[in-house]
């Protein structure tokens, strides 16, 4: 997948360096990935390793997304964010050059992950919505693009969020008649099924499944593998609780940094229907039937 000259052609800084081990990475779904020792005998230290992502050249935009994002998260400081090293088409194929970060061997500590997401939705509180570049959500677009003048937070989910799903599986014949009315239904009410939410927003993550983050050895949370823009930081936790949520250390911990208003497992429903429709759109019509019972939950909620 990689070569040393496609190394310092991505990361100059690394020109010079020597491979030493690469190893093949599993749990994603849409790019190559290997683990690769490095080494130099005139740095110090001598040896390191990153992350290597690989695609086809047309996904160079998909990696240039990912890395404006993790630069962006990078800047709060909040979780271990991994540095990016180089981006770009090479050899044909595009490329992402990140950081290595170790997983804890006793896995996730979910009291400082809590508290550390709480801090950095915090520290980056504002009124501002969407992101000044659209991005992808997995292989999916995500449309981020908003105006100040074009609407509220509701208009926002409905625009750029579950109306662009909700064309993607209408064009691919994944709705059938009962979820379609479901959806007409939610996307009608989206501002009252909204209602008590705070004005304002944060910088999220936009994909925090469990496979985007982890403790490294020291303890300190990781993320990786963004998808974000600024909205509503209820938004964050519909992919947090798509597979289940996270263990009660979690939740207490981020709540006794910044509690979340009265109903905001409610609102989350909505944003957790909008990945579901993402995994539809990307997997096809066994997600159909999790979408229709996660609509019909909140509908039968508001």
């Amino acid at each position: 997948m990689c070569s040393e000259n496609v190394l310092a052609e991505l990361a100059p800084e690394l020109a010079g360096w020597e491979f030493v081990e690469r190893r093949s990475v599993g749990g994603g779904c849409i790019s190559q990935a290997e683990r690769v020792t490095i080494e130099c005998s005139d740095a110090e230290p001598n040896r390191r390793t990153i992350f290597w992502k690989s695609n086809s050249a047309d996904f160079l935009d998909n990696f240039r997304c990912e890395a404006d994002g993790l630069r962006s998260l990078a800047k709060t400081d909040s979780l271990r964010t991994p540095r990016v090293l180089g981006v770009g088409e090479a050899s044909g194929r595009s490329h992402l050059l990140l950081e290595a970060i170790e997983r804890a061997r006793g896995g996730v500590e979910y009291r400082r992950f809590g508290d550390a997401l709480a801090e950095h939705h915090r520290s980056t509180e504002g009124s501002e919505i969407g992101w000044i570049t659209d991005n992808y959500l997995g292989a999916s677009p995500q449309r981020n693009q908003w105006d100040k003048g074009s609407g509220t937070w509701p208009d926002f989910v409905v625009q750029r969020r579950i109306e662009p799903q909700v064309r993607m599986a209408a064009d691919r014949d994944l709705l059938d008649p009962r979820l379609k009315s479901y959806l007409k239904d939610i996307i009608r009410n989206m501002e009252s099924l909204l209602s008590g939410r705070e004005n304002r927003t944060s910088l999220l993550h936009g994909d925090l499944w469990s496979g985007n983050f982890w403790s490294d050895p020291s303890g300190a949370p990781v993320w990786i593998d963004p998808a974000v823009y600024r909205g509503c930081r209820e938004a964050e936790f519909g992919m947090v609780e798509l597979f289940g949520g996270c263990s009660r250390p979690f939740y207490e911990a981020y709540q006794s940094r910044w509690s979340m208003p009265d109903g905001w497992k409610r609102r989350v429903e909505v944003y957790v229907l909008y990945h579901l429709l993402n995994h539809l759109n990307l997997f096809g019509v066994s997600y159909q039937q999790s979408c229709r019972d996660r609509a019909t939950s909140i509908l039968r909620a508001s």
